[in-house]
């Protein structure tokens, strides 16, 4: 009996092994984050505007100026492929009237029991996400980013959540004014409202612990690339990155909280922001090895149903073409079955005016030659 306990402790002891996880430093200290989407900031935009406090944020954390955004036609779209790690082909969220199809990252947070709010700047883009009246604010169309700055302010310190989501779209209404200066001072002014949250933060001592990121999900140049700007507890300082796009953002925060991303989350975790212990950076390189290679064959899977869509367009063509030139044989075919009757008909009359004549002279002769046999008519 003694050492079946003895083997039953040395199995659950090794499982547990198997089960540990290593996590970023200072993991532990993470008691909120704040993922602040500000729609109409592109890469260009970044690197052109004097924005002192972004970049104060992307100094003490990590920055990847150039990162990829979604390319969609829709700000709901790509929104919703920020907060689930999802494309929208996936995610089947394009408008007001869909609905998503796969597990988001509020989702998560709710499953795990964690708190969250989403500020919804835009008027209702984000009523999808509308788990309850305390989670998602929706603010009237016509509010400014300094309103939805300030219900994210107000919930400082007591009521504010684990998780903030700020919708802000100033920048973008400016930059489709088609003014320069007006799209520049939105810029400005975000970066101002954004200089009073951290000052907020820092004087209710919340700041060392906030995870805080900001990025576009959608990028209002061709370039396509978007600023990612990640700083917070766990988070590397003064790092440079390259090649992250916005779908990994949930991916990235799952890796901080220690979860696993959603199912449907394409996305790798920017490893490069993480602060991770010399013991467990072979872990953290198998499991980005892993990631990569998974979306390998997510790559492959979409590359084979590209060539299966191109596969069946190419044979709903060619059966179009076909069908075309069957059609254009039978009117050919028409054409001269037309022809033919037409001429058959112009014999028939032909025929007909011959016949006609001839019975013609055969009464006339006949009528000649009995006036001249039987003078009647004399």
């Amino acid at each position: 009996m003694r050492w079946l306990c003895l083997l039953i402790c040395i199995a659950l002891f090794t499982f547990g092994l198997g089960q540990i996880k290593p996590s970023v430093v200072a993991a532990e200290e993470l008691q909120r984050i704040i993922l602040i989407n500000v729609e109409g900031l592109n890469y260009e935009a970044y690197i052109s505007t004097p924005m002192h406090n972004l970049r104060q944020i992307a100094a003490e954390g990590l920055m990847d100026e150039k990162c990829l955004a979604i390319r969609t036609d829709s700000s709901e779209a790509a929104l919703a492929s920020l907060l689930t790690g999802a494309l929208p082909e996936d995610h089947g969220y394009y408008n007001s009237e869909s609905k998503i199809q796969v597990e988001s990252l509020l989702a998560l947070l709710k499953k795990h029991g964690r708190t969250f709010q989403l500020i919804d700047g835009s008027g209702g883009k984000l009523q999808v996400f509308n788990y309850g009246q305390d989670q998602y604010i929706a603010l009237p169309p016509s509010s400014l980013d300094q309103e939805a700055f300030s219900r994210l302010i107000q919930s400082i310190p007591e009521q504010m959540p684990f998780f903030s989501f700020l919708y802000l779209n100033d920048s973008l209404e400016a930059l489709l004014s088609l003014d320069d200066n007006q799209y520049y001072s939105a810029l400005m002014t975000f970066d101002s409202k954004l200089g009073q949250l951290i000052s907020e933060l820092k004087n209710h001592n919340m700041y060392q612990d906030s995870l805080i990121i900001i990025t576009s999900a959608r990028s209002t140049s061709p370039s396509d690339y978007v600023p990612m700007i990640i700083r917070g507890p766990g988070c590397r300082s003064g790092v440079k990155t390259s090649s992250s796009i916005v779908l990994d953002t949930v991916a990235t925060i799952c890796s901080f909280m220690g979860v696993n991303a959603p199912a449907s989350s394409i996305g790798i975790p920017i490893y490069d922001a993480m602060t991770v212990r010399q013991e467990d950076r072979e872990y953290v390189y198998v499991k980005w090895t892993a990631d990569l290679k998974k979306e390998r064959i997510l790559q492959f899977t979409r590359y084979y149903d590209m060539q299966d869509e191109l596969y069946r367009t190419i044979h709903q063509m060619t059966a179009i073409k076909e069908e075309r030139q069957n059609i254009f044989e039978f009117a050919g075919e028409r054409e001269k079955i037309i022809n033919s009757l037409e001429s058959r008909i112009n014999w028939q009359r032909v025929l007909g005016m011959g016949i006609f004549l001839l019975m013609l002279a055969g009464y006339l002769l006949e009528y000649r030659w009995l006036k001249k046999k039987f003078t009647l008519f004399q």
